[in-house]
């Protein structure tokens, strides 16, 4: 990398490279939220994952790009930045796959939070400052099995 004079004062924009899925349906019977891990169902359509099913937290594709209802089709993001999210913790937070399928930035143990033992703990990424605006949240996805409690 070399100095460059004429850029000084300009921001520098760190890059991730985002890998996203084609729109799938929510056949999961309820909502799906922003950021919430997913998974294909053998019709190929999209579910919650249950950290308590092996399987399904091996089948976990990415998170949910927005809200949607039941039935309805959404993106998922599989790696990369998820920008303006609403999650717990703060920057720097791992986040992990909740008992309740959504999010959690607190690290999954036995007693805690709902998990027992068998439980599979799965981390989807770092909480981070959004780049054009530091009062918001972004999430770097990087799905990883983590372990089984």
């Amino acid at each position: 990398m070399t100095y460059d004079p004429r850029l000084s004062g300009s921001v520098l924009t760190v890059g991730v490279v985002s890998s996203e899925l084609p729109e799938r349906v929510n056949s999961s019977g309820s909502s799906l939220n922003r950021t919430d891990p997913v998974r294909v169902d053998v019709d190929g359509l999209l579910q919650k994952v249950d950290v308590s099913v092996e399987a399904q937290v091996l089948s976990c594709l990415g998170l949910a790009k927005n809200s949607v209802g039941n039935l309805a089709s959404v993106g998922i993001l599989t790696q990369g930045r998820l920008e303006d999210v609403t999650i717990s913790g703060t920057f720097g937070d791992q986040m992990f796959i909740s008992k309740t399928g959504g999010l959690t930035h607190i690290k999954p143990n036995i007693g805690v939070n709902g998990f027992v033992a068998g439980d599979f703990v799965v981390s989807v990424g770092i909480a981070v400052k959004n780049q054009t605006n530091p009062l918001l949240t972004d999430l770097i996805v990087n799905i990883r099995l983590v372990g089984q409690l």
